[in-house]
């Protein structure tokens, strides 16, 4: 018989959730029943495969792994041990990164040992490390390597004893580690060496780690595409996972949690509605409800439902979120047969061929040259490939070709969307039939 988690009886939220009140959180049962389930059985038999969490921004990836941090944190009694470290969007030498990454997992380390969630909550520095880890031998003579190799300037060794630590601690002591690292793509674009270059080659330091099962990792990123460009390097170390909205029975439970907390009448009309709209993606639920445009704060009424999401997809953060996964694009270049390209593939609604978009839309263009347009259109994360890579589509969601269309539908054929009739369609099911 399997050896199951048993969860604590209260969870001490070590980690500061993003999310804010913690209450919000909702759902996640088939992953947490994964990841708690199978995936902990594996971990503590010494049979985990590293993970990779991949969805877009605001998907809820990071909220789910601080969660589960926080749930393997206040199990005092257990011999796993997480440590979550995000990558940062900001420039830092090797040298810099290998010391803060060290100083972190010490920090989560010895705050799992000492029920001092303080140092989760404000992590030891480098400097302020050292006087804590004098009784744990094989913690300080790592501190001691690191600074030996800075002296000689040898940032990669620093690195080398700094990647390595979670693994040899918990080889060591007999401990699991699990490494949960987010924004994990940002390892290739933002570490640079002494000469001040970026060193785009970080994650391949990896290509053994993700094997060792002693400190697996789950790693996550919401650059798509960049994220998996890494895993494909990284072999077979990885098995990914991608993290889809939430089903309708938890979509419909955090809509009456988003309502109480934001004093926003609903009733089971509206619930329904909002399940049609949003389809349970978490950027758009939370959106619908913590948005300045919720002037009414009563969704029993379909008016203000419609009235506060047009806001949304025209002003607000759904509207910013794809409008900087459009603009990192477009803004390159207009590039006007990528936008028609895009129209077609929303209005088609499925998979469509290279052969099929070059006659539908009578491209001036040869195979190869579709072939180089599509493939930055998935680099931006804006389309997707489909079940061959002659195969290309955008997934339905009505939210992202409404922000789309808005955008680029008079430009590309003189026609703009009717917002609001089209988010009555959907709420009343309509796209469905």
């Amino acid at each position: 018989m399997k050896a199951m988690f048993e969860m604590p009886e209260t969870i001490t939220y070590a980690l500061p959730e993003r999310i804010g009140n913690t209450d919000l959180f909702v759902g996640r049962k088939k992953e947490f029943d994964y990841y708690l389930g199978d995936w902990y059985y594996y971990l503590v038999n010494n049979m985990a495969r590293s993970q990779a969490i991949v969805a877009r921004r605001r998907k809820g990836k990071t909220a789910f792994l601080e969660r589960l941090f926080n749930i393997l944190w206040s199990c005092s009694e257990s011999k796993v041990i997480p440590f979550f470290y995000v990558m940062q969007e900001r420039q830092i030498t090797l040298a810099s990164f290998a010391k803060d990454f060290f100083a972190t997992f010490v920090s989560h380390y010895l705050s799992f040992l000492t029920r001092n969630k303080d140092w989760v909550l404000s992590p030891l520095n480098y400097m302020e490390m050292k006087k804590y880890i004098t009784q744990y031998p094989d913690l300080y003579k790592k501190s001691i390597s690191i600074d030996e190799f800075e002296k000689t300037g040898n940032w990669d060794l620093m690195w080398s004893v700094a990647r390595r630590t979670p693994f040899d601690i918990a080889v060591s002591t007999g401990v699991k580690v699990v490494q949960i690292i987010d924004e994990f793509q940002n390892i290739n674009a933002y570490i640079v060496n002494e000469r001040g270059k970026t060193i785009d080659s970080m994650s391949g330091a990896y290509r053994d780690l993700a094997e060792r099962k002693e400190a697996p990792l789950i790693v996550s990123g919401s650059e798509v595409h960049r994220l998996l460009e890494i895993l494909c390097r990284l072999t077979a170390g990885f098995a990914e996972n991608v993290l889809e909205n939430l089903p309708e029975e938890e979509a419909k439970e955090a809509v009456w949690k988003y309502a109480q907390a934001t004093d926003t009448r609903i009733d089971e009309h509206a619930v329904e509605k909002i399940w049609n709209l949003t389809q349970g993606d978490p950027l758009y639920l939370k959106a619908l409800f913590l948005t300045r445009y919720n002037d009414t704060q009563d969704y029993t009424n379909e008016d203000n439902i419609v009235a506060t999401y047009t806001q949304e997809i025209t002003r607000g953060e759904i509207y910013g979120i794809w409008g900087e996964y459009i603009a990192a694009f477009f803004l390159e270049a207009n590039e006007r047969d990528a936008k028609r390209i895009m129209l077609y593939l929303f209005q088609a609604g499925e998979e469509r061929t290279r052969a099929q978009i070059i006659k539908d839309l009578k491209l001036d263009m040869t195979d190869d040259e579709l072939e180089t347009k599509l493939q930055k259109l998935i680099k931006a994360d804006l389309i997707s490939q489909g079940e061959t890579n002659f195969d290309y589509k955008i997934e339905k969601d009505k939210t992202y070709e409404l922000v789309f269309r808005r955008l680029f539908q008079e430009e590309i054929d003189n026609c703009i969307p009717d917002i609001r009739k089209e988010l009555r369609q959907e709420m009343d099911g309509n796209a469905k039939l």
